[in-house]
């Protein structure tokens, strides 16, 4: 049986099976992947085997113990010998890996941002363009009277374009509020990265 194979199931299908939310998981991963066991697809997403599974297991058991907290467990791990004693090359290597991750991420999403902002530009553009038209069509109403309907059609398409100009602000608000959130925070999980590089350098 190849890698692929071995890891085929995914967190949110874990999440299904042991009944918890899936960012659960990835904290348990984080916090115990080396006895828990995992590998890591092209985007970061973590994948899980069948023995994955019922490591996880075991550990919700233990975590649902009175007064038993994650930083705990891991001690008693360490002292068992399921989890090898960090040293300080790990915490590095930790905080390194957690830096690339989260700028992955902080780059993915203003990559986002700044497609939101080139739409909205076009709808601004769109707008003033129909306000151009209005004004011209509406110059010649002395001269030759426009229909009513006419109008009203006009007024529907900015009144429809300004619509999609107020979508584009919440998700422009949206997004830039997310992206605050992810920096501030500075809590993404660390993931192995094969061969990547910041696609911004």
């Amino acid at each position: 049986m190849d890698q692929q194979e071995l890891f085929s199931i995914s967190t949110r299908e874990a999440s299904d099976r042991l009944k918890v939310n899936a960012r659960c998981i990835r904290k348990w991963i984080d916090m115990y992947g080396e006895y828990v066991g995992y590998d890591v697809t092209e985007k970061g997403h973590y994948l899980l085997s069948e023995e994955s599974i019922e490591r996880l297991k075991e550990i919700q058991a233990q975590l649902q113990s009175p007064n038993k907290s994650m930083r705990k467990l891991r001690e008693e791990m360490i002292e068992e010998g399921k989890l090898s004693q960090p040293s300080e090359t790990y915490y590095t290597q930790q905080t390194f890996d957690e830096m690339i991750s989260s700028m992955h991420q902080m780059g993915h999403m203003m990559e986002e941002l700044f497609t939101r902002m080139e739409r909205m530009e076009e709808h601004l553009y769109g707008i003033y363009d129909s306000f151009e038209d209005m004004e011209q069509k509406m110059g010649v109403v002395a001269q030759d009277a426009v229909s009513s309907g006419e109008v009203h059609k006009m007024f529907d398409e900015i009144r429809k374009k300004q619509d999609q100009l107020k979508i584009e602000l919440r998700n422009v608000h949206f997004t830039q509020r997310l992206t605050s959130a992810t920096s501030e925070q500075g809590l993404l999980p660390r993931r192995q990265k094969k061969n990547r590089f910041l696609f911004f350098f």
